[in-house]
C-alpha cells in the first residue's frame, strides 16, 4: 500500500487536474442530470448550510436533534406540495433510488403481512418506469413485470398494467413524469385499479414533484397525480432535481404512519445502542438535509414559480426548433423533451453535439414494442437564454449527418444484434442465466481487452459513444448488461 502525503496546495492541484475533463454544470450546456437554476447566490446558501451541518450524523438524532427539526420542515413542505393530509408522513433520503427502496420494502412487507410467504411478490409497472425498481427488487427478492406503454402518448397503459396483475402483485407504479420521455402517467386510472384490487400504488414524482405544482400554477394542464387521489399509497420526489438542492436529497411520503413503519429498520437485539434507521443508510451527514432546508426557504413559492416559468420559455423555444428541423417529438413533454428521427443516427448526433460542448442523453429504445431510439433533453431554467444557440448548432450537426452514409461497422453491429436477439430465448430460467454468465465470463477473460479497444475504451473514457450506444441498442439486454458491467469495472479499475 502506498498512501502518499500531499500538501494542501498539491491536493487542490490534483483535484483540479482530475476535474479537467468534466463538463461544467453551471454552463447550461448540459441537458442531462445537471439541474441548474442559474442563480449564483443559491450555491452560496447551499454550501454554507452544508458546511454548517456536515459533521453532524443523522444516525443519532438524539445527539443531533436538529435533524428532526430540519427533516420535519422539509417533509411538511413536500406533503403540502403533494396535497397530503395530516396523516401523511415521510423520510428524507440521499436519492430517488433510496426513496424507492423504502417504498418497495414497505409494499413488500405489506403484501407479506396480507398473503404470507406463499409466493414471490411482484411489481407491475410500465416499461418507462425507472430501473431502480428492478434494482430494489433484486436486492429484496421481488419479481418485476414491465408492460407496454401507449406508443402515441408514451404514457402508461392502464389496461396493460391491469392485465399483468396477479394474486402475487404487491405494487404498481406510475411516473410523473417518466424519465425517458417526460410524460405524465394516468395516475387517476392507475389509482382506480389499485383501489379495486387492494394494491399499493407508488407515484414516482422524483422528477416532477418540485416543479409540476408550480407549472400548474402558471396554467399548464398537468394531470392530477398526488394524495388528492384515493389509491395513491406513496410518492417519491427529489429536491436535488427541481428544488435545486445539492446532490443527495430525496423524499418518500407515505399515506399513513404504519406504511412508514414498514419501511424502517429497527434492531434492539445486540448489546450496543438501539438502532432505528428511517432510511437505508445508517450514518448520514446532516449537510445535504440542511442544504435542502435552506434552498427551499431561500427560493420560496414565488422563486419556484419564476424558475418554472423559465423552463416553460425554454421548452417553447426548443420544441419549436426541433419541429423545424424535422424531428419527431415523443409524447407530451413537461420538463423533459424526447425526440427521434428516421433520417439521422441519433447516437452520432449526440457525439457531434458533444464536440460543440452540448451534452444530450442518448436513449436506446425497445424495438419489439415499437419504441425507437431517441434523444433525451432535461430542461432547466438556465436553458431559457441558451435555447437559441443550442438549436442553431443542432441544425448544423443535423445537416452534416444527413450527408454521411451508414458505415460498415454500423451495418455489422445491427446485423450482429439481430442475430443475437433471434438466438436469445424469450424466457430464461436460472440454469440458462447461469450458463450465459459462465460463457460471458470465459469470453471476457479472452476477448475483453479487444472489446475495450473496439469500443474506444482501451485508454480510458471516450467522448465518442455512438458505437457503444449502437451496440447496446442492438444487443439483447441479457448480453448487453454483463458487457456494460465489464466495461464499467475496467474503466474504474484502470482509472
Amino acid at each position: 500500500m502506498h498512501l502518499q502525503k500531499l500538501s494542501r496546495e498539491e491536493i487542490i492541484r490534483k483535484l483540479k487536474e482530475y476535474a479537467s475533463e468534466d463538463f461544467e454544470p453551471k454552463s447550461g450546456k448540459l441537458f442531462t442530470i445537471a439541474f441548474e437554476p442559474g442563480i449564483e447566490e443559491l450555491k452560496e446558501i447551499i454550501f454554507d448550510a452544508w458546511k454548517m451541518y456536515a459533521e453532524k450524523n443523522m444516525l443519532d438524532f438524539t445527539e443531533f436533534p436538529s435533524a428532526i427539526k430540519l427533516e420535519k420542515d422539509v417533509i411538511d413542505i413536500a406533503r403540502s406540495l403533494m396535497n397530503g393530509d395530516k396523516d401523511v408522513v415521510g423520510t428524507y433520503t440521499f436519492g430517488g433510488t433510496e426513496s424507492v427502496f423504502l417504498a418497495v420494502k414497505a409494499a413488500r412487507d405489506n403484501f407479506l403481512l396480507k398473503k404470507g410467504f406463499t409466493s414471490l411478490p411482484e411489481i407491475v409497472m410500465p416499461v418507462t418506469a425507472h430501473p431502480c425498481y428492478e434494482k430494489a427488487a433484486e436486492y429484496m427478492g421481488l419479481k418485476v413485470k414491465r408492460v407496454r406503454v401507449n406508443t402515441e402518448t408514451y404514457r402508461a397503459d392502464p389496461d396493460a398494467i391491469n392485465e399483468a396483475i396477479t394474486e402475487n402483485t404487491a405494487m404498481i407504479v406510475g411516473s410523473t413524469p417518466n424519465w425517458p420521455f417526460g410524460t405524465v402517467d394516468p395516475i387517476e386510472e392507475l389509482a382506480e385499479i389499485a383501489l379495486d384490487k387492494d394494491l399499493w400504488l407508488h407515484v414516482d414524482a422524483c422528477v416532477g414533484g418540485f416543479v409540476l405544482p408550480f407549472m400548474r400554477k402558471l396554467g399548464e394542464k398537468i394531470p392530477e397525480f398526488d394524495f388528492k387521489i384515493d389509491g395513491v399509497t406513496s410518492i417519491s420526489m427529489d429536491p436535488h432535481k427541481y428544488a435545486y438542492s445539492a446532490i443527495g436529497a430525496s423524499i418518500v411520503l407515505f399515506r399513513k404512519s404504519f406504511y412508514k413503519m414498514l419501511s424502517q429498520y429497527a434492531n434492539l437485539r445486540w448489546p450496543g445502542y438501539p438502532i432505528v434507521n428511517p432510511a437505508v443508510l445508517s450514518s448520514r451527514s446532516e449537510g445535504p438535509l440542511a442544504a435542502t432546508w435552506a434552498v427551499l426557504h431561500y427560493l420560496g413559492e414565488d422563486g419556484y414559480t419564476e424558475l418554472a416559468r423559465r423552463i416553460l420559455n425554454a421548452r417553447k423555444k426548443i420544441l419549436g426548433g426541433l419541429k423545424e428541423l424535422g424531428y419527431k417529438i415523443m409524447g407530451d413533454p413537461t420538463v423533459i423533451i424526447a425526440f427521434t428521427s428516421n433520417e439521422i443516427n441519433l447516437f452520432k448526433l449526440c457525439d457531434e453535439m458533444v464536440k460543440k460542448g452540448w451534452v444530450f442523453l442518448a436513449q436506446k429504445g425497445i424495438a419489439n414494442i415499437d419504441i425507437p431510439p431517441s434523444v433525451h433533453l432535461t430542461l432547466t431554467p438556465v436553458h431559457e437564454n441558451l435555447a437559441d444557440d443550442m438549436i442553431k448548432e443542432l441544425s448544423e450537426c443535423t445537416e452534416n449527418l444527413k450527408s454521411i452514409p451508414k458505415s460498415d461497422l454500423e451495418e455489422f453491429i445491427e446485423t450482429f444484434g439481430l442475430m443475437m436477439n433471434f438466438l436469445m430465448p424469450t424466457e430464461m430460467d436460472l440454469a440458462s442465466i447461469s450458463r450465459l454468465l459462465s460463457e460471458i465470463e470465459r469470453y471476457m477473460a479472452t476477448y475483453g481487452p479487444k472489446l475495450l479497444e473496439a469500443l474506444g475504451f482501451e485508454k480510458g473514457l471516450t467522448r465518442e459513444m455512438a458505437v457503444v450506444n449502437q451496440m447496446f441498442n442492438s444487443l439483447p439486454p441479457e448480453i448487453a448488461e454483463p458487457l456494460v458491467n465489464y466495461v464499467v469495472i475496467e474503466l474504474f479499475r484502470r482509472g
